[in-house]
């Protein structure tokens, strides 16, 4: 069964519907290093979009978070472990609708973007280095396969 992730909320606009674990410190100082590892502006986290989904996690446990940074084709995820900890989860590439297919690759779901070209972009988790999109994927576009040959 695939699911497609509703972005449907602005993380910048802190408003009742954010949950105190949307905001934590722990969660800012990860939106922090990935603002500055991949050279975000403040306007792309401004006009981010936020969804939460359970990423190999139990549905009792809190969620991870998904941005869908403005104005770009890449969406950023922050993780959760088992024990509560927060960390970088990776990075997609493609447009939305963001899907979260039933396979699985280490304990954790495949998600799937669309390509402006056509077709899908799948991304599996890695435990080293998080969300990627495959490296042999065709479909990829140019400044996404120049981030996924960067060194984290």
């Amino acid at each position: 069964m695939t699911e497609h992730q509703a972005f449907e909320r602005r993380f910048i606009e802190f408003g009742q519907g954010v949950l105190p674990e949307e905001r934590a410190h722990e969660v800012l100082d990860v939106v922090d290093d990935f603002m500055h590892r991949w050279g975000y502006s403040v306007r792309n986290l401004i006009g981010a979009e936020l969804t939460v989904e359970h990423l190999g996690s139990r549905p009792e446990e809190v969620p991870d978070l998904i941005f869908r940074m403005s104005a770009l084709d890449y969406f950023e995820i922050v993780i959760r472990g088992r024990n509560g900890a927060v960390s970088y989860g990776g990075w997609l590439t493609g447009t939305l609708p963001v899907t979260v297919s039933s396979e699985q690759v280490n304990n954790r779901p495949v998600l799937l973007t669309t390509c402006r070209a056509g077709g899908q972009i799948r991304h599996a988790f890695d435990p080293l280095t998080g969300y990627r999109p495959d490296a042999e994927a065709v479909n990829l576009p140019l400044h996404a396969a120049r981030r996924l040959s960067d060194a984290v």
